[in-house]
């Protein structure tokens, strides 16, 4: 049997990166879910990023136990930094626009990222972009547009909701190349490990500052929204390791018809005719993406 060619292994290596991060935007769907029903409890803001990093920190314990100091030992400190920074700032302004924007409008304003994701990708990582999927990432975005409709466009100044939605996904982009930029010597174990304890050390005395004790029912939200950003994050790392950015990044709309549907059955938010031919547009975008990256193109 022939060996296989060294285009096609990477093809197959790039479509099983694609399937992991599917994977990962369908389990931050439930993630943005479960933090704006917190949120909407009454919870304080910055608590969700401070206790995302607590939870997740819990959940690594016994590993970190188990492997003792060496398992954060790191010669990259800068792109740990780097990482954690566009994190935290992504992770707040998402929050924001969660809690500002209907669930679905506020998902697929974030999801604006590939526009930036691919030239950052192009600038920073020297990823090569080809014309037909950076084409693609923008059919992908026209998408987004059209989930978010026209009707705000002629506003003589965006809502603070859609300000956050934005920022929030240009640093988001951020977040993917530096994650990219890790996944070639770090472990995505100490890459989550890390942005963990950055979280908690950034938000701890804003947290203090605001502290409301949360309900049962909010921490609850916040125990299962923590659990959920921790295998996103896993998810992320794993996907990085095996595709380009330019690649992974326009599979992220795969989250916006799901936050449409969750904000369907969980928050009554109905979802307009122009979430379907949106969703349509992008599905068409992500699936040329595919063949060209079963082709090795």
């Amino acid at each position: 049997m022939p060996a296989a060619s060294p285009s096609s292994a990477e093809g197959r290596r790039a479509l099983a990166g694609m399937g992991l991060m599917l994977a990962c935007c369908l389990v931050f769907a439930v993630m943005g879910a479960c933090f704006r029903a917190a949120m909407q409890d009454g919870l304080p803001v910055p608590l969700v990023p401070f206790a995302r990093g607590v939870f997740t920190i819990l959940i690594l314990l016994p590993w970190l136990l188990r492997a003792g100091p060496s398992a954060l030992a790191t010669r990259r400190p800068g792109a740990h930094l780097a990482r954690c920074a566009a994190g935290s700032l992504s992770f707040i302004l998402s929050m924001y626009a969660l809690l500002w924007l209907p669930l679905a409008d506020a998902v697929a304003i974030l999801h604006a990222k590939p526009l930036w994701a691919l030239p950052l990708a192009f600038l920073l990582l020297g990823e090569r972009i080809g014309w037909d999927r950076a084409a693609a990432g923008a059919v992908g975005f026209a998408g987004v547009l059209v989930i978010v409709g026209p009707q705000d466009a002629l506003t003589s100044a965006p809502s603070a909701g859609t300000l956050a939605a934005l920022a929030g996904g240009a640093s988001g982009a951020m977040v993917l190349v530096a994650v990219k930029n890790l996944s070639s010597s770090e472990p995505p174990s100490r890459v989550v490990a890390w942005y963990a304890i950055a979280s908690v050390l950034v938000w701890a005395p804003v947290s203090a500052f605001v502290w409301e004790t949360p309900s049962l029912r909010a921490l609850l939200l916040l125990a299962a929204g923590s659990v959920c950003a921790v295998l996103g994050d896993f998810l992320a790392s794993w996907s990085a390791r095996r595709a380009p950015v330019g690649v992974l990044a326009p599979m992220e709309y795969v989250q916006i018809p799901a936050a449409a549907l969750i904000g369907l059955l969980v928050f009554s938010e109905v979802p307009g005719w122009s979430l379907l031919w949106g969703t349509l547009i992008m599905v068409a975008a992500t699936l040329y993406i595919a063949h060209r990256t079963h082709r090795g193109g």
